[in-house]
């Protein structure tokens, strides 16, 4: 982007915080497909991210006023949409239609992972949430949840009984809850399988 470009935008921006309905349509034409296309990624469904996208321009002409004191209005708007976005999947762990159609656009395309935000944003997590296991813990969910080892084979093969296996794996997957609501305010439903995405997909690169 140019000084000029810079100005002008600036300028744009001062104009929309007094309220200029050119200016905030103008704003609007610059940056509804770059927002709708962002918002898609996260919900893999064209009809919740139009909606999702008005939201965040209706946000942003509520929000007006605000304006003068953002430095970086792109990567504030995109915060804005990827708020959004998350409110949209935290309602979706109230309600099993939303909950399954995002469920199921993440699953039938892998692409949802090829955003590199988003990728980074999640295998961070899953890394994060792995590292803060008791070590036999994070061995035994390591084993059962990235290679696909029965609860018996990961017993047989660490030398313990199937019952502590299920204990550690229940340890395991309530801290997988418990970091998903905290750091990403979404419901374990629909964190289950991107986890279990993200491990096949980490697996797949070491062979």
């Amino acid at each position: 982007m140019t000084s000029q470009q810079t100005y002008d935008e600036k300028k744009l921006l001062k104009e929309l915080a007094a309220g200029d309905e050119n200016a905030y349509k103008t704003i609007y034409l610059q940056y509804d497909e770059v927002i709708l296309k962002l918002v898609m990624k996260y919900l893999r469904s064209a009809e919740l991210a139009k909606d999702v996208s008005q939201d965040v321009f209706i946000k942003v002409w509520e929000n007006r006023e605000k304006l003068t004191r953002v430095k970086h209005f792109k990567p504030y708007l995109l915060q804005i949409a990827r708020n959004q976005a998350y409110d949209v999947l935290r309602a979706a762990g109230r309600s099993d239609i939303v909950r399954g159609e995002i469920a199921r656009h993440a699953l039938d395309h892998p692409g949802f992972f090829d955003d590199e935000m988003i990728n980074k944003e999640y295998r961070s997590f899953v890394k994060r949430t792995i590292e803060s296991l008791p070590p036999r813990s994070r061995e035994v969910f390591l084993l059962c949840r990235e290679q696909g080892k029965t609860y018996d084979e990961v017993a047989a093969a660490l030398g313990i009984s199937r019952n502590v296996v299920r204990k550690h794996m229940i340890l395991s997957m309530q801290k997988f809850k418990d970091a998903a609501e905290d750091e990403l305010g979404l419901p374990m439903s629909l964190i289950l399988p991107l986890l279990t995405f993200l491990l096949q997909a980490t697996d797949a690169t070491r062979q």
